[in-house]
């Protein structure tokens, strides 16, 4: 099996598609384990996807999805995109919508810029193939905004042939209802897109690339009026094509070249090879659409009134099916969205609570301040940053002076007022950076990051100041409130030594008579 997936790979780097298949499929058969199965999945669906093999595709895919997901990594992404572009190419939404989110969500998860891009690509796809090419162009250029110019070059090629073959996609929806107008400057918003691929072709050596580079820029020419260009162009996307050989790509440029054909009187062979087209055994929905679309303006230019209606008939037919499951897919997205939108408003609210409940386990519900569990949260990470950074920090402690004796002359009720009042003297002293808790009944404890020893000693004695100034009359008749710190400065950065420092210096205020700052 390593041999027939190796085999398997270096194809895919020689853009050898059918070799590459058949490489996977025995790498498949000789797998030993789910493991080397889903390896050989993944290179299954790349080269069946490559030839244009897309009903097989989805038919074998969910047989193969199990052990993708579980291999996981950036393959399980790529298989999940591949799979639900191929879905949108035959007009599958009800299967691409889901592979495209879930490639979403992954890539959401993984944060880089190229997978992010790549799902918006998915999803844009999705929404083009079901009518709405406004929010199809909207998420691909997200996605080309994920994949800058002074990036990887493949990225940003593969962002400019979806953003430009999405456009292309708006003027085959919009001509000929009423709105050339818009219909055109679609186009015109593609053309400098397919020029810039054509930049980006010298450093880039797949076939499979060139041929979108060629067929998009071609395509977007011809129905701009640049004729000569435009054929030049789409034959060398076909015999490259050809080579390869990508059917799917061979029958897209084969419309275009029968509609230049059209353009310029030849209506013979235009009909001939679009019937032609029209008898292969796989065909993409939208290819067909346009074959019938060629060989309806064929027979018209022949007068052969009996082809023409029997083609307008079932171009008519085939739109209105696709209008039908463009509708069926607009309304499933409309209740997934409302789902989804539910759903996320379940979660953020489920968020707030969890986020408010944590929040309340580290606030001292009377003060607000925070208490002891986010002290042991916050204060070692201030004290590593100190010793990193070499800066000064501060750690005071500040204890109420006699406040028995408060609640034991004006009540609990007072007592507590007083707490909540100084815990309010406090945050106005203290900056926003600092961190502040209460500790214990009348107990409080600042950390003062940056602050100098000098620094710290100056908001330390205006807030000892502030205490005392304070009207606190207004509590209860004659109350007067004071309190005590003890102050240490780091370094060292040890939080036991800062704290034993700390609480000698409250001590010594204490014993010095109270409403005082000591320094430790």
């Amino acid at each position: 099996m390593p041999g027939a997936l190796a085999l398997a790979r270096a194809c895919r780097a020689s853009s050898d598609y059918p070799a590459g298949l058949l490489a996977a499929e025995a790498a498949w058969v000789a797998a030993a384990d789910d493991g080397q199965r889903a390896q050989a999945a993944v290179e299954r669906v790349f080269f069946t996807f490559r030839l244009g093999q897309l009903p097989a595709l989805l038919q074998q895919a969910p047989a193969w999805m199990p052990l993708v997901r579980a291999h996981g990594g950036d393959q399980a992404f790529e298989t999940l995109r591949i799979l639900a572009l191929a879905a949108c190419e035959l007009g599958r939404i009800d299967q691409a919508l889901p592979y495209a989110m879930e490639a979403h969500t992954l890539a959401e998860a993984d944060g880089r810029p190229a997978p992010r891009a790549q799902s918006l690509m998915a999803l844009g796809a999705c929404f083009e193939r079901m009518g709405d090419p406004w929010q199809a162009e909207r998420l691909m250029r997200d996605a080309l905004a994920l994949a800058p110019a002074d990036g990887p070059p493949r990225d940003r090629f593969v962002a400019l042939n979806n953003l430009s073959a999405a456009l292309i996609g708006a003027f085959y929806l919009l001509r000929g209802s009423g709105t050339q107008a818009e219909a055109n400057a679609a186009l015109a918003r593609a053309l400098p897109l397919a020029r810039e691929m054509q930049t980006l072709l010298p450093l880039l050596t797949e076939p499979y690339l060139n041929v979108h580079a060629q067929g998009n820029l071609g395509e977007v020419l011809l129905h701009l009026g640049h004729a000569e260009e435009a054929r030049s162009l789409l034959a060398a996307a076909r015999a490259i094509a050809e080579q390869v050989p990508l059917t799917s790509q061979v029958q897209r440029v084969r419309c275009s070249m029968a509609e230049w054909a059209l353009l310029h009187r030849q209506p013979e062979p235009a009909r001939d090879d679009m019937l032609a087209l029209l008898q292969e055994e796989v065909l993409m929905p939208l290819t067909r659409l346009r074959a019938h679309h060629a060989v309806y303006d064929a027979a018209r230019q022949l007068g052969d009134a009996a082809l023409a209606l029997h083609h307008l008939e079932r171009r008519t037919e085939l739109e209105r099916q696709r209008a039908v499951q463009q509708l069926r897919a607009q309304s499933e997205q409309f209740i997934t969205r409302v789902e989804a939108e539910q759903s996320r408003r379940d979660a953020d609210r489920e968020r707030r609570r969890a986020q408010e409940m944590a929040q309340h386990a580290l606030r001292d519900p009377l003060t607000g301040l925070g208490n002891r569990r986010e002290l042991s949260q916050q204060l070692p990470p201030l004290l590593a940053e100190a010793q990193r950074t070499q800066r000064p920090l501060a750690l005071v402690m500040l204890d109420l002076d006699h406040f028995k004796r408060v609640n034991d002359q004006h009540g609990h009720l007072v007592g507590d007022a007083v707490l909540v009042a100084v815990a309010q003297l406090l945050r106005q002293q203290l900056r926003n950076t600092d961190l502040l808790a209460r500790t214990g009944g009348e107990e409080f404890l600042a950390v003062l990051p940056g602050a100098s020893p000098a620094r710290a000693l100056e908001v330390c004695e205006r807030i000892r100041a502030q205490v005392q100034a304070h009207d606190w009359s207004g509590l209860a008749p004659g109350l007067q409130v004071t309190l005590s710190a003890g102050l240490a400065s780091a370094p060292p950065c040890e939080e036991s030594v800062l704290m034993a420092r700390a609480d000698a210096a409250l001590y010594r205020a204490k014993a010095a008579g109270r409403n005082r700052i000591e320094l430790g």
